[in-house]
C-alpha cells in the first residue's frame, strides 16, 4: 500500500470552509475514483506556529500506479480547484509514503 499525504497549512479565518470544502468536494471528488483504497482528513497538532491551522489528507492506494492514473484522472484538477478556491489563504505539500507491514 502507499499513501499520499497532502498536510494544509490553512488561515484561521477560513478554517471552516477550508474543512466542508474538504468533506463535500475535494475528498468526495477524490473518492469517486475505484483506485483510491481509503481517505482520511485529520487535524495537525503540536505545532509551533503562530497564526493557522493544518491539516493533513492521506489518500491510499493499492499501488504506485493506481496513484498514478489516479492523479492524472483526478488529482491534478481537484489541486488546481482547491488553488483557485482558497489562493494564498491555504499552502501545502505532499509526501509519498510506502506502508511497511508489521
Amino acid at each position: 500500500m502507499v499513501i499520499i499525504n497532502t498536510t494544509f497549512h490553512v488561515d484561521e479565518e477560513i478554517k471552516h470552509d477550508f474543512i466542508d470544502y474538504m468533506k463535500h468536494i475535494y475528498i468526495a471528488g477524490a473518492a469517486t475514483d475505484e483506485n483510491l483504497v481509503h481517505a482520511k482528513l485529520c487535524r495537525i497538532h503540536a505545532q509551533k506556529v503562530e497564526e493557522g491551522i493544518s491539516y493533513s489528507v492521506q489518500f491510499t492506494f493499492n499501488n504506485l500506479d493506481d496513484l498514478d492514473n489516479w492523479d492524472k484522472s483526478r488529482g491534478l484538477k481537484l489541486n488546481k480547484a482547491l488553488i483557485k478556491r482558497f489562493q494564498h489563504k491555504v499552502a501545502g505539500f505532499s509526501t509519498l509514503l510506502e506502508e511497511i507491514q508489521l
